[in-house]
């Protein structure tokens, strides 16, 4: 006859609850097997690291940072390393000379407040030809007057003076900074 329909409300609010409880204890293992595997796993060597990723490091980086310097220590020491590696670039940019073969007023200097020898290279910006290129210049000297190493025609031509730092045991450019030079050749 008459169906008898109970709903049980406690029941499903309690099938609700351990459905959930045992999610957030899935949840809970994974997390903390997760923690174990990281926490026991020691970390990678440099060596390894390389292997791994395929990155070069650099053999001259060091451990450690900014943060036990203060922002005054830090400045000056970034300073420092600013001043090591400038350039101070000194010469006639306009030299003359009377014919190709001839002497030519340079005045290329490498002034007293520079770290290392200077080597000085002057290219032609049309053609892209190297047509001079000092020794090392000692620090604090100059060359007054210099040829060419390629006889021009007469004529004026634009060119990079370019100034490279030498390393002082080597020889092996540290740096370089360049400018731009017309030279004439008179006759």
């Amino acid at each position: 006859m008459y169906e008898v329909y109970q709903d049980h409300p406690k029941q499903a609010r309690l099938n609700i609850r351990v459905v959930l409880a045992v999610a957030f204890l899935v949840c809970a293992i994974g997390a903390g097997i997760f923690l174990i595997t990281r926490l026991v796993s020691k970390p990678l060597t440099k060596e390894d690291a390389r292997g791994q990723t395929g990155i070069v490091y650099d053999s001259s980086a060091v451990e450690g940072g900014w943060d036990n310097l203060s922002p005054e220590e830090i400045a000056e020491k970034l300073n420092e390393k600013v001043a090591e590696g400038m350039i101070n670039i000194s010469m006639n940019t306009a030299p003359y000379f009377e014919d190709g073969k001839a002497e030519g007023n340079v005045m290329i200097v490498n002034e007293s407040i520079n770290n290392y020898p200077q080597q000085v290279e002057f290219i032609r910006n049309d053609t892209g030809e190297q047509v001079y290129q000092s020794n090392a210049i000692p620090v604090g000297s100059k060359i007054e007057r210099a040829a060419l190493d390629v006889e021009l025609p007469a004529g004026t031509y634009e060119c990079t003076a370019m100034f490279h730092n030498l390393d002082p045991v080597s020889g092996e450019v540290i740096g370089t900074a360049g400018a731009i030079i017309n030279i004439t050749i008179k006759n």
